[in-house]
């Protein structure tokens, strides 16, 4: 069998592969294209036959019985390497194929003719093909027949495609629409519950004719703290809208960190507290990073309100920086809820939210973890997450050294 070209091979097994045929069930509309070419060429066999890269499978056929065969000993791979029907009278007198298996054995090949099946690109991915065990010819009008229905079976395979293809994209705009009814949810969530708290305590104050002075001062403290809350969300949303247009620059310096990490699980251990949480923290060997100090702290803040945000109360958090094979990582481990695993290739997706997330009603417009990849990625970084649901989840970065 003649060698194909890389370059063309590569291309003609991935329109193959993209038709999405390949191992798929018996289909009534190939089997009457087989049927009507048995029929029309008097041939006992038809084979629509497709060509992967070490196999030749059967999408339909009249005669052997075989699921597929070995490519080396295909008269079809011959085939998809010229333009028109490959036509073989007596197999034993053709020195290609005297000594092919299915000549010698069974079936007893003595007769074939196959015509390519050609697809959009002009990649030849198979062929349909008649074969018998006595030799012979086809006369003009059959070759003519079996060419189209070779365009046939071409178009059938098209037709497939595109509406698996179809069915995808639908499948991806409604998974879409659900997470924008989804984050319309928690933005309007998110900003109204500060809000009306921050309208609440206002209300209560300017109501009070002479209010005490240790009752405006914690009034005003969770004014404040909502406040917070509200700048996070609008400067996470800000951050995202950057990353649509400019990316995100950053103001790189060598930065320790081991002290970065120290600071941020500090000022992360009354949030803990309040949860009852307990938050062990093993960073004491400097660690050298090229990276923005700012960019980072809202990376790492994210991950570890995260940890803290799906921790039960009695639960741990572990949060350690060391050296991997000469690479500065961050590691941040809890024994939380953990995360189904068909949620975790979505979990870096803007504005994606858990079932879980939801049914808890957990704080969050799902942009935490698709903003802290991104910051991560701008260093030339990477960020890891694996998880188990009910044991914990760790999320893993590296950062390329600052040395």
């Amino acid at each position: 069998m003649p060698a194909p070209a890389v370059d063309g091979e590569v291309a003609r097994l991935a329109a193959l592969h993209d038709l999405q045929v390949l191992d798929s069930p018996p289909d009534p509309d190939f089997d009457a294209v087989v049927e009507l070419a048995s029929q029309i060429c008097g041939t006992p066999m038809a084979l629509v036959s497709l060509i992967d890269a070490d196999r030749q499978w059967f999408k339909a056929q009249v005669g052997p019985g075989l699921q597929q065969t070995n490519r080396d000993a295909s008269f079809c791979a011959h085939t998809i390497t010229g333009r028109d029907v490959l036509e073989v009278p007596d197999a034993t007198a053709d020195p290609r194929f005297a000594d092919n298996p299915a000549v010698t054995g069974d079936p007893a090949v003595r007769f074939y003719a196959g015509v390519p099946i050609a697809v959009e690109g002009g990649h030849h991915v198979g062929s349909l093909c008649v074969i018998d065990t006595q030799p012979r010819d086809l006369s003009a009008q059959q070759r003519q027949a079996l060419r189209a229905l070779a365009r046939h079976a071409a178009a059938l395979m098209e037709l497939r495609r595109y509406a698996s293809h179809a069915a995808e994209i639908a499948e991806q705009q409604r998974r879409l629409d659900r997470m924008k009814d989804s984050f319309l949810n928690a933005v309007t969530h998110e900003l109204r519950t500060p809000l009306s708290s921050i309208a609440g305590y206002l209300e209560l104050l300017l109501d009070s004719d002479s209010p005490d002075p240790a009752t405006t001062h914690r009034f005003l403290t969770v004014m404040q703290r909502n406040s917070d809350r509200l700048r996070r969300l609008v400067d996470d949303l800000v951050l995202i809208a950057r990353l649509n247009h400019d990316g995100i620059g950053l103001n790189l310096t060598t930065l320790d960190l081991a002290e970065l990490t120290y600071q941020l699980v500090q000022s992360s251990r009354p949030l803990a507290a309040a949860k009852q949480i307990t938050m062990l923290e093993h960073t004491s060997s400097p660690l050298p990073v090229l990276g923005d100090i700012k960019r980072l702290s809202h990376a790492v803040n994210h991950l570890i309100f995260n940890a803290v945000k799906f921790t039960d109360a009695g639960g741990a958090i572990t949060i350690s920086t060391d050296s991997t094979a000469g690479e500065p990582t961050l590691t941040i481990t809890d024994t939380g809820v953990g995360i189904a695993p068909g949620d975790i290739p979505h979990l870096f997706d803007r504005f994606y939210r858990t079932p879980d997330a939801d049914t808890r009603a957990d704080q969050g417009i799902g942009i935490g973890l698709s903003i802290a990849k991104a910051i991560i990625d701008a260093h030339h970084g990477s960020l890891h997450l694996t998880s188990e649901p009910g044991r914990g989840t760790t999320v893993r970065i590296i950062l390329p050294t600052g040395d």
